[in-house]
C-alpha cells in the first residue's frame, strides 16, 4: 500500500511538473498565512480526487511507456534529440498530457478550488503555524480515502 502511494504520488508530481502551464485565477492567499478549516476541507476533496485520477492514469502511463519503450524516468521525453527523432511519440505524449490536464482542470472546476489555491495550501500547511490544520488535513485525507477504498465495486459496462 505504501509503495502504491509513493508510486502514485510520483506519477502525480511528474504529470504536474511536465504539464507546467497553469491557469491564473483570482485566488489571493490570506494575509495571515493561515489555512482555514473550510479551505482544508476543499483541499482534501481535491487531493483525494487528484490522487484517484493519478492512480487511474498510472495504467495508461505504463501502457504508453511500454508501447514506445520509454524508461520509467521518462527522461527521453525531455531530450531534444530524442524528441526530434520520434515526433510520433511526442505527439502521443502531448495527447496524454492534454487528457491529464483536461481531467485535472475538471476536478478543480467541479470542486471549486483553483489550482493556484490548491498549490498555496500545499505549501502553507508546512508552516508551523498551520500544524493543527495540517493534522486535520492528514486525518481527513486518510478517512476520506479510506471510505472510497472500502466502497463496493459497482458493475459497469466495462466490468
Amino acid at each position: 500500500m505504501k509503495i502504491r502511494f509513493i508510486t502514485t504520488t510520483f506519477i502525480l508530481i511528474l504529470f504536474m511538473f511536465v504539464a507546467g502551464c497553469k491557469k491564473e485565477s483570482e485566488f489571493t492567499p490570506p494575509e495571515d498565512g493561515m489555512v482555514t478549516k473550510k479551505m482544508a476541507e476543499k483541499y482534501v476533496k481535491v487531493s483525494v480526487a487528484l490522487t484517484e485520477l493519478a492512480e487511474n492514469e498510472t495504467v495508461k502511463l505504463t501502457g504508453f511507456r511500454n508501447k514506445y519503450g520509454i524508461s520509467s524516468g521518462m527522461t527521453e521525453l525531455g531530450d531534444e534529440a530524442y524528441r526530434n527523432e520520434h515526433p510520433g511519440v511526442v505527439t502521443a505524449w502531448d495527447s496524454v498530457l492534454a487528457n491529464w490536464n483536461r481531467k485535472k482542470d475538471s476536478i478543480h472546476e467541479e470542486l471549486r478550488m483553483s489550482e493556484k489555491e490548491w498549490d498555496w495550501i500545499a505549501g502553507a500547511i508546512i508552516s508551523p503555524k498551520n500544524k493543527e490544520i495540517r493534522e486535520f488535513i492528514r486525518e481527513e485525507f486518510d478517512r476520506t480515502k479510506g471510505e472510497k477504498d472500502s466502497l463496493p465495486i459497482q458493475p459497469t459496462d466495462s466490468n
